[in-house]
């Protein structure tokens, strides 16, 4: 669930179990390998992040082989000019998010999550998490995307906090929030109190609040630029929840 942001391995159809999963090393390099090739790389993609929780190495072999991380852009990229129209097909949200489950693999695991927020990667998920729209293909990248900030927020990694903030994640969350699904609304609510866990975070929201309102009171600019229902109990007793599970950050 999105507590532990762990999401679908597939939401959007009910895939069977993968021919080949990927336990052998001349498994993974193949269906790596595979990401390389048009006949081949939609079937790599759902493979790799069907058994991304299997193999603990994935996300270094996806990092360190050549041309695999270009590969994986490349297919988010490729729906960026449906993102304002009714052509976003199932079918190419699906491949989209199967590659944002491998982004997701690579920015959980501490010996590529430093250079994954280096090459400015996540930047690549904002607009999805931009989108206004409603639609099933829409709020499953939108959702998948959440995922991988949520990752990166989960770590409790202070460079992840300020690469976050300075590339204005906030006001992503805040439209996710407001259009997204259930899911999706938790997701970005968690993201939202994770970086508000920061002292850094924390700051950022007071005078983002304090200039919006233009009060000097940042309880009052919350009130302004958060949604109505973020004071819902629906949604403060996701915080408290999270609250008794996540031990709070001492940067």
């Amino acid at each position: 669930m999105a507590s532990d942001l762990n999401l679908p391995e597939s939401l959007y159809e009910d895939y069977s179990t993968p021919d080949l999963p990927v336990h052998g090393p001349a498994s993974v390099a193949y269906w790596i390998q595979a990401l390389q090739s048009h006949e081949t790389k939609e079937r790599a993609l759902l493979i790799l992040s069907q058994n991304k929780e299997i193999r603990k190495d994935l996300a270094p072999l996806l990092w360190n082989s050549i041309g695999t991380i270009s590969a994986l852009l490349q297919e988010i990229i490729s729906v960026y000019r449906t993102l304002s129209s009714p052509n976003l097909t199932e079918t190419a949200s699906t491949r989209v998010s199967n590659a944002l489950a491998l982004f997701q693999c690579v920015a959980s695991h501490p010996e590529t999550r430093k250079q994954f927020l280096k090459a400015k990667l996540p930047l690549y998920l904002y607009p999805f998490l931009n989108t206004k729209d409603k639609e099933k293909p829409h709020e499953y990248l939108r959702l998948t995307s959440l995922g991988v900030i949520g990752t990166l927020v989960k770590s409790d990694d202070p460079e992840a906090i300020r690469f976050l903030l300075q590339t204005e994640i906030f006001p992503c969350c805040l439209t996710s929030m407001e259009v997204g699904s259930d899911l999706s609304k938790q997701v970005a609510t968690f993201i939202i109190y994770k970086i508000l866990l920061h002292e850094e975070g924390l700051k950022y929201c007071c005078v983002l609040a304090d200039r919006l309102s233009q009060s000097p009171r940042a309880c009052d600019g919350l009130r302004c630029c958060l949604p109505l229902w973020f004071g819902d109990r629906k949604f403060t007793s996701q915080l408290h929840v999270r609250s008794s599970k996540t031990p709070i950050s001492s940067s």
